[in-house]
């Protein structure tokens, strides 16, 4: 797909960005975690362990965005049971990461079709090949957009009277991020490009791209209406004034890394004024914090900690 050029995203034809976790089996059953939120009319957020999922029923089927882990697919059935008992005929993989596609595996077999931007196939299909072969399943069948991230590509779902749209603006957490709306909803679920609540994480060695990630979250807070609500990859559901903050955030990132160019990722996180952004964007040990922010910001580094 090699659009002239890419419309701004979904809401023009409704008037209106961890590295590959490991999939887990558990011998035990799953807890019941799963929390229930509805967003918009028909449209659901269903929190977990990994990332958020979406919920999209419409009158005949339903649609599921990401599935977090494998062993977490019981529950997280119960939950969709408890919005819906219509089949699910579409699930949407936002990018390739195990929080997101773990239960691929399970799902296969109840969806009609997966679908994902092409690279996260590609990507599934390189950890799968150093699994067991009884391991593997769960690949996308549909494939969005192309190899090279920096082509826009959009695809729209015409599902009993209700539009989805997927679109791919760029690299950012990845090369193979794809945000869902649904403009009768007036919802937006934006993946891992967007992170509340904790440091994003920009997975440089999956594509990603700091300066991809500004530019995607610049571009949506340009155009969305006010009353628009957002599902974040991680974080709670929240709307423009969050993602406004969210854009002038990491705009904040970007200039603190241009301005101290000579200075290493380390001095940089020391230096930067993290008083107007610590209470949404708070540092974890484990995962993201202000040096390695400041590593992918600069390129100097996997964007995550790295553990010996």
């Amino acid at each position: 797909m090699r659009p002239s050029h890419l419309l701004p995203a979904f809401f023009l034809v409704a008037a209106l960005p961890l590295c590959a976790h490991a999939r887990h089996r558990a011998a035990d059953p799953a807890p019941k975690i799963h929390k229930v939120e509805k967003v918009g009319e028909n449209v659901y957020c269903i929190f977990g362990q990994g990332g958020n999922i979406g919920l999209i029923v419409t009158e005949k089927h339903a649609v599921l965005i990401d599935d977090q882990f494998e062993r977490l697919v019981p529950g997280l059935l119960e939950a969709v049971k408890t919005i819906t008992d219509k089949p699910i005929k579409y699930l949407i993989n936002t990018h390739f990461h195990g929080d997101h596609t773990g239960g691929n595996v399970v799902l296969e077999k109840q969806v009609t079709t997966i679908l994902a931007h092409t690279n996260v196939r590609k990507r599934m299909q390189t950890v799968q090949a150093k699994l067991e072969p009884a391991k593997r399943g769960g690949l996308p069948e549909l494939a969005l957009g192309e190899a090279d991230p920096t082509i826009k590509a959009r695809l729209d779902i015409h599902l009993d009277g209700t539009e989805i749209h997927l679109v791919h603006y760029g690299p950012g957490h990845t090369d193979g991020d794809m945000m869902v709306g649904v403009p009768s909803a007036l919802v937006l679920h934006m993946a891992d490009t967007f992170f509340l609540g904790m440091l994003p994480f920009i997975d440089i060695e999956g594509g990603g791209s700091f300066d991809g990630l500004v530019a995607q979250v610049s571009t949506v807070a340009s155009w969305v209406p006010d009353t628009l609500k957002i599902i974040p990859g991680h974080g709670p559901v929240c709307g423009k004034k969050e993602l406004l903050h969210y854009r002038d955030f990491l705009k904040a990132v970007q200039a603190h890394a241009k301005a101290n160019a000579a200075k290493s990722p380390k001095e940089m996180a020391d230096t930067f004024d993290k008083a107007p952004w610590e209470a949404e964007w708070k540092p974890s040990s484990q995962f993201v914090t202000w040096e390695t922010l400041f590593q992918a910001a600069t390129g100097k580094g996997p964007g995550r900690v790295v553990k010996p």
